[in-house]
């Protein structure tokens, strides 16, 4: 296109766009009114490549903030995320650490139960001996213990027990075979820690002939008494807590002066029912654990049941009621127990929760 240098708005000619020569263009002038509107077309088109340009700008800075956005989101989710892991991995230690502390105090009721035939030869007269043992969580692990956590007798003596518990927590002081003594300080209103903390609403029904439960949540104490008429090292335990390590020892010194029963093994009854945790239950999850794990007894017949652990690390049978508890069995070691009213007892093990089992118990014929 040629514009003539002395009228702008006059066109004097236009060449072919296909053609690059100049001689080549063609004359062919154009009215002024048909110049002025391709001026015009011209300086709406600059001002259409502007306001694009503007819009490309704003669309830029929109971007921009998007992508801060964006970015801000991203930040959130990684302090959130790095949150949870904290927690996650300042519970999964403790757990960790509670867990091994059972597995070492295990391994001393081990040692414990090794040396019992290493025990003192006593020549004294049977007595009453009288332990105030009371609930405390007060040591640095910051889990439930008994305190003491360890009572001495002659065998033959009288072992009159005080428990005291100043707790919201339900707790027993049980002590398993031979002697199958408890004391269940329970009273309407404490918690059960095996069920999340779900009140009692009436009082235990599983003590031992004797004993006496008084007080309310937070205040309880009990007292029992029971004959060490068994020389050795038993273990007593709290059933709702055997898990987080409140358990301990009774040492009972063979005594000469004692004329009564000399032998801790019962051994097991000629009509029972026999329950095996099978080799490898620790670590499967998939397992039971207990074989059979429902198991069918007739009271009169063979309503005792006998576990036995086969396995490679301890275990325990603790039944969700709280009627029954093996506390710590290691490799090895039997737990058996007498059903004497009817009904389906549900139990588990402490230290691997998807191990589960069930007791049906039947009336027998009068």
């Amino acid at each position: 296109m040629l514009i003539s240098p002395d009228n702008p708005k006059r066109i004097v000619g236009s060449c072919p766009i296909a053609k690059s020569t100049e001689s080549s263009c063609r004359t062919n002038p154009l009215p002024v009114r048909d110049a002025e509107y391709l001026l015009v077309t011209i300086r709406t088109s600059s001002v259409t490549h502007l306001n694009l340009k503007r819009i490309s700008q704003r669309r830029k800075k929109g971007d921009v903030s998007g992508a801060a956005a964006l970015f801000l989101f991203i930040v959130m989710i990684v302090i959130v995320a790095g949150a949870v892991y904290l927690v996650y991995n300042s519970f999964s230690n403790q757990l960790s650490n509670v867990q091994s502390q059972v597995n070492s105090d295990s391994s001393l009721i081990s040692t414990l139960q090794n040396k019992s035939s290493t025990l003192p030869l006593m020549n004294q007269a049977p007595q009453v001996r009288n332990f105030k043992v009371e609930w405390t969580n007060t040591e640095s692990s910051g889990q439930d213990r008994f305190f003491e956590p360890t009572i001495v007798v002659n065998q033959g003596d009288t072992v009159a027990i005080t428990f005291v518990s100043n707790d919201t927590d339900a707790h027993t002081f049980t002590l398993e075979l031979p002697y199958n003594f408890q004391i269940n300080a329970t009273v309407p209103g404490t918690l059960d820690y095996l069920k999340n903390e779900t009140p009692f609403t009436t009082n235990a029904t599983n003590n031992s002939p004797g004993v006496k439960v008084w007080g309310t949540p937070g205040n309880v104490t009990a007292t029992g008494s029971f004959v060490a008429k068994y020389s050795g090292i038993f273990e007593y335990f709290c059933i709702y807590h055997v898990s987080l390590g409140m358990f301990g020892y009774l040492i009972v010194l063979p005594n000469e002066a004692y004329t009564g029963p000399s032998s801790s093994s019962l051994g097991a009854p000629a009509h029972s029912v026999s329950v095996t945790i099978a080799p490898g239950s620790g670590s499967n999850q998939s397992s039971t654990g207990f074989t059979p794990s429902t198991i069918t007894v007739v009271i009169g017949v063979n309503n005792t049941v006998v576990w036995t652990n086969d396995d490679t690390v301890p275990h325990t049978v603790t039944s969700y009621d709280g009627s029954f508890s093996s506390g710590n069995l290691n490799p090895g070691n039997t737990y058996q127990f007498t059903f004497t009213t009817p009904g389906n007892y549900s139990y588990h093990c402490s230290y691997h929760t998807w191990m589960e089992g069930t007791v049906i118990v039947k009336q027998g014929n009068s």
